[in-house]
């Protein structure tokens, strides 16, 4: 299984390199160029620089992404847990974790209580969903919510639910079980209905993978409900540490964030 997996991400890979790696690369190169101009005009000179920090940027973060889909293959990333306030961690990932201001509402259920988990970790997968959501939503606003619920099936523990849902296009239900592979990208859809190839600039492929790995790997499940037309909604799901089941999390004596537009 491991012999298949390795076989089928490095074609997908080398395809990544190509067009992921290589666009920002053309980018930056044509802008280094042009900027060794002499006769370029202030407001033109100003353009090509933020288009090399632009693509540089993104430069930057396909390569985080690589390195992180890497360390997970190979188990070089154990969670270095410790007691993580979750609305903490979701308004760091939201106000640090992207590359752009991201419009979002927060609504965070008094009785949510603190976790044990790795805060990096999740705040990447966090920022990574976020990313994902404004992407495809139009410029509307995403919806984070929190809250409690008991897990299904055997022991019924409690567990903190963190579901991410924006307002796009959906995703076909023959796409879902995709998602979380690798380099894998959702065919855009012509007028008629018919798939066609991503449209560039969409993403690499790796953020909703990494969601997966990160969350697994501090104990939790991700899975996604969504429709054509009707918006996705992706729900992590954390376990409660037997210490603090049942235990509000009041860290400030002041109540949560009750849904206030960021």
């Amino acid at each position: 299984e491991a012999l298949r997996r390795s076989a089928d991400i490095k074609p997908a890979l080398l395809r990544a390199v190509s067009h992921d790696l290589r666009t920002p690369l053309t980018s930056v190169v044509a802008a280094g160029h042009a900027l060794g101009s002499m006769s370029l005009a202030p407001d033109e000179r100003s353009e090509l620089s933020e288009s090399v920090v632009s693509e540089a940027t993104r430069l930057a973060d396909l390569v985080d992404k690589l390195l992180d889909l890497s360390r997970l293959q190979a188990g070089a990333a154990p969670p270095r847990t410790d007691w993580v306030s979750v609305e903490e961690l979701i308004t760091a990932a939201a106000e640090t974790g992207l590359r752009e201001p991201l419009r979002y509402t927060l609504t965070v259920d008094p009785a949510v209580p603190e976790i044990r988990a790795d805060a990096a970790q999740l705040e990447r997968a966090v920022a990574n969903l976020l990313e994902n959501a404004r992407r495809y939503s139009g410029g509307e606003p995403v919806h984070v919510h929190v809250r409690t619920a008991r897990a299904t099936g055997e022991g019924q523990a409690e567990q903190v639910l963190i579901s991410v849902v924006d307002q796009g296009p959906g995703i076909p239900p023959a796409e879902q079980p995709r998602i979380f592979e690798p380099f894998y990208r959702v065919p855009a859809r012509t007028a008629d209905g018919h798939s066609a190839a991503p449209a560039p600039g969409i993403g690499s492929g790796l953020g909703l993978a990494i969601v997966k790995g990160f969350v697994e790997a501090n104990g939790g499940t991700i899975s996604v409900a969504s429709l054509p037309g009707q918006g996705t909604s992706f729900t992590i799901a954390l376990p409660i540490a037997e210490e603090t089941s049942g235990e509000p999390a009041d860290l400030t004596g002041e109540p949560a964030d009750s849904g206030a537009t960021r």
